[in-house]
């Protein structure tokens, strides 16, 4: 009896120690890809010539493809308050604050989950500072063409008072993209739940937030699902090569 006690826990002091050990190699993995991405996604940020003419080449491929209606988006929801003050916390909240306990979350409660969704969000941001060193960009708000910028309306703070913030990193939109990643978590993460379809309306909720407070074009939501979505194709694709490996095929999914 006493060998069995003794035993029991080993095991469960060899689990907490793996456990913490996994914890902490994904707390490395994720902020050393966050440093990269938000270091590499800020160098753009003194073109300001570049940024502005990229904003405008954006307006007229949209007035080329009749998709040019942004004002009128904005220009609908501006007289409702509560709607702008939703739009506002939906767009500032709606990506890191959600993010981060749905991450923990699923590292806990759905680790097969949780790998496949942290490798599509690394592969895709590196996707996006491509597109933010080769296309710095102006959004909306800062064009002069009546868009107005919302932020600092209601319970969020506007881009001029955080420092540090690339404001020509508006092509793609990766609220979008990557919200558009965590609704795919999880409606995965709740299979078999009753209506766990009401998570895929998150970016539809963000891609009209995005424009409602001026901070983005159509082109740039679009953009930031296909950015996303090839993330999550490099992430599958990533599992596939993993599962093949030998000695891989009866394991349980791990951080790889």
């Amino acid at each position: 009896m006493e060998q069995t006690k003794t035993a029991a826990e080993a095991l469960v002091a060899k689990t907490g120690r793996t456990w913490k050990l996994s914890l902490l190699q994904e707390v490395l993995i994720v902020g050393l890809g966050y440093l990269v991405y938000s270091q590499v996604r800020g160098l753009a940020a003194d073109r300001v010539v570049d940024a502005f003419e990229n904003g405008r080449r954006v307006v007229e491929l949209e007035k080329s493809l009749g998709i040019f209606d942004e004002l009128a988006v904005q220009a609908f929801f501006l007289p409702h308050d509560i709607a702008i003050g939703a739009f506002n916390i939906i767009y500032f909240y709606g990506l890191f604050p959600l993010l981060l306990p749905t991450a923990i979350w699923l590292f806990f409660r759905r680790p097969h989950v949780y790998t496949l969704a942290r490798n599509a969000f690394l592969a895709s941001g590196f996707i996006a500072v491509a597109f933010y060193l080769a296309l710095p960009t102006a959004p909306p708000r800062l064009l002069g063409m009546g868009f107005i910028d919302t932020l600092g309306r209601s319970l969020t703070p506007s881009y001029s008072s955080i420092p540090g913030v690339n404001p020509f990193a508006a092509v793609p939109s990766m609220h979008v993209g990557w919200n558009f990643l965590i609704a795919i978590a999880l409606y995965l993460a709740l299979a078999g739940g009753r209506g766990r379809s009401v998570v895929l309306l998150l970016p539809l909720a963000m891609f009209t937030a995005t424009v409602a407070t001026g901070n983005h074009y159509f082109v740039d939501g679009l953009l930031g699902i296909v950015v996303a979505s090839g993330g999550l194709g490099l992430a599958l694709l990533l599992r596939r090569v993993h599962d093949r490996l030998p000695g891989t095929a009866a394991q349980a999914p791990s951080s790889s």
